[in-house]
């Protein structure tokens, strides 16, 4: 009872996060495919759902629905790789031959969408009762979807870790891995299954369950990240058609602050550090967010408090006072330092001079 009550809730929970991206701005292609599969799962766990509680007996009609539909879910996939990793990324007419497999099994299951709701039934009990054999074509059929899925699957990781290589921090890139590679599990699990069933006879009824729950879990897991990072989706999506050009101005950013340590200018702010750099403040904050996985202020931050750490290593030795350390690694105040220190450090600085302090004692010793 609880398991399918889960299993609900993540059903009706993938409509409801695919209607707020339906909803939300800005509007782009990646959200609309990613909502799209997940009304595909949420139509799939119903349908399942209605199947194991025998609802489906005051719901005949809806049989059949999901297993045409679940073809789309490959194309979806590759569509959403290709939307995030490319900035300039358009469906183009050749791009609708991914279609073709879902329209074959849309013709294939014509028949069975014109039976009546009693030899519907019939022909579902048949198939819940009946193992399947090496022998049979069924198997292998079956057996082919895995393989069609996992082409996909693996096609889209790869583009995703191209980009990768490219740029490493981008959120939302990241953040999509993730979610195929827990996707790509659950399929491996659901595969295994799939492949020993002609074995021995298995409790179908369980496995179905625990593959519906370990779905829902997928849908909630997606569902959490959205509310703990509602930026997620606006993410932008660099572009890459320069990439020589965007790897040097990486790099003299980079350098700014590691050999000119223009972050100990306690006034440092992005117009300045863009005229430095002779950029735009939109684009530098953009290479940044990418390369970093921050904003400008987040790094200045981060390289003041490497700063700061260096300083407090170096001098932990002789009398110091913490504000003199905050005014030469760039903060102007020692309240921006202290909270700096303790949001990138996880420790105040008293206690960081402390603990140095300490380790070079035994150190002596």
């Amino acid at each position: 009872m609880i398991i399918n009550v889960l299993i609900t809730y993540g059903a009706l929970q993938a409509f409801f996060i695919a209607f707020i991206l339906f909803r939300s701005k800005p509007k782009t292609l990646f959200k609309y495919a990613f909502a799209s599969l997940l009304i595909i799962e949420g139509i799939t766990l119903l349908e399942r759902l209605l199947v194991e509680t025998e609802l489906i007996h005051s719901l005949p009609h809806l049989l059949g629905i999901s297993y045409p539909i679940s073809f789309l879910k490959p194309p979806l996939m590759l569509l959403m790789a290709f939307a995030i990793t490319d900035k300039h990324f358009e469906i183009q007419r050749k791009m609708y031959g991914h279609l073709i497999p879902f329209g074959l099994m849309l013709l294939l299951n014509l028949p069975f969408y014109f039976m009546s709701g009693t030899e519907k039934l019939d022909w579902v009990r048949v198939f819940m009762e009946r193992i399947p054999s090496y022998q049979s074509f069924d198997f292998y059929f079956s057996l082919s979807f895995f393989v069609y899925i996992g082409i996909y699957i693996f096609w889209s990781l790869k583009k995703l870790n191209q980009f990768r290589l490219q740029v490493t921090n981008n959120v939302l890139v990241n953040w999509y891995r993730i979610i195929l590679i827990a996707y790509s599990v659950f399929l491996l699990l659901h595969l295994l299954y799939f492949i020993t069933q002609p074995i021995g006879k298995f409790n179908f009824a369980l496995i179905n369950q625990l593959s519906m729950l370990a779905m829902s879990f997928i849908i909630q897991g997606i569902a959490f990240k959205l509310m703990d990072r509602s930026s997620l989706f606006k993410v932008k999506t660099p572009n890459l058609g320069e990439l020589e050009k965007r790897t040097e101005h990486e790099k003299l950013i980079v350098r700014k602050f590691e050999v000119d340590k223009i972050h100990l200018n306690d006034e440092l702010s992005l117009q300045e550090f863009s005229d430095s750099v002779s950029l735009p403040p939109p684009y530098v904050s953009e290479l940044i967010n990418q390369k970093f996985n921050c904003s400008f202020k987040k790094l200045v931050s981060r390289y003041r408090i490497k700063e700061a750490k260096q300083i407090i290593e170096e001098s932990a030795e002789k009398k110091v006072k913490l504000i003199d350390i905050a005014f030469q690694s760039g903060f102007n105040n020692k309240v921006s330092f202290y909270r700096a220190f303790k949001d990138l450090e996880n420790i105040s600085p008293s206690e960081y001079l402390e603990k140095v302090k300490k380790e070079g004692y035994r150190s002596i010793l």
